[in-house]
């Protein structure tokens, strides 16, 4: 049992990995004028470990945490307040916080009785682990 509760894991990792990234791109996409695509084209994901200890890890580049982060000071006609609440481009903590929320989700809830058949099925067909 601890076999198949490993592997669903995993799969559930995997895919959640994938559209982490998927769904980040298409913020990137829409937020940013994309000049290098650095910030879209370095972005991945990779299990770490096995089974039921298998962890999500996601490399961003550094600079994407600053670019959530709001700006407090801005530059403004003479007149006008310096200090003003800068909207962030919303394109890390709306994602990580969301998808830690869903994969926890499909953690405590997904691994049913016709979750652990349809792993079943795939090994005697040939799982290949992907």
């Amino acid at each position: 049992m601890d076999a198949i509760k490993g592997k669903f894991i995993e799969h559930t990792l995997r895919e959640e990995g994938k559209r982490f990234i998927r769904n980040q791109g298409a913020a990137i996409k829409t937020e940013l004028r994309n000049r290098t695509g650095n910030l879209l084209n370095n972005r991945k994901f990779k299990i770490i470990g096995s089974g039921a200890q298998a962890t999500l890890h996601i490399d961003v580049p550094d600079y994407n945490r600053f670019l959530d982060i709001r700006s407090k000071f801005r530059r403004h006609k003479r007149g006008q307040s310096k200090r003003s609440s800068g909207k962030g481009l919303r394109i890390y903590n709306r994602f990580v916080m969301g998808h830690y929320q869903g994969i926890a989700e499909r953690l405590m809830y997904g691994y049913t009785q016709s979750t652990i058949d349809m792993i079943r099925e795939k090994w005697k067909g040939g799982f290949d682990g992907q």
